[in-house]
């Protein structure tokens, strides 16, 4: 899986490309988590090409969560595509992350 990761100021972009699902979940963990472990604690995981997630990437997405928090940053969520939204809805993951239509909408969230 490719994971496109960019620095825009003091937030880290981090945008994968493909289904998260259990074949890659746990890539995606530990490129985030690596991340907070090296002070990138303020997130954006921008899911525009991500046409699938199941239990497993959101497994992955909590985890990271949870890292960041720790370590005094969050992760916010943007450019989720229909079918990701509504796992996120069903699953009420979009009650713990902030999700944000666009990429720009989130990293201006972190002000």
């Amino acid at each position: 899986m490719d994971i496109d990761v960019k620095d825009i100021g003091k937030v880290t972009v981090v945008a994968p490309h493909g289904d998260v699902d259990m074949a890659v979940a746990d890539d995606v963990r530990v490129r985030l988590t690596q991340l907070v472990d090296r002070g990138r604690a303020l997130l954006v995981l921008d899911l525009a090409a991500v046409m699938y997630i199941d239990s497993s990437g959101l497994g992955a997405v909590v985890a990271a969560m949870k890292h960041a928090r720790a370590a005094g940053g969050d992760i916010k969520v943007c450019a989720l595509e229909e079918d990701v939204r509504s796992v996120f809805e069903m699953t009420h993951l979009n009650t713990l992350l902030a999700v944000h239509a666009t990429r720009q909408d989130a990293i201006a969230a972190w002000g």
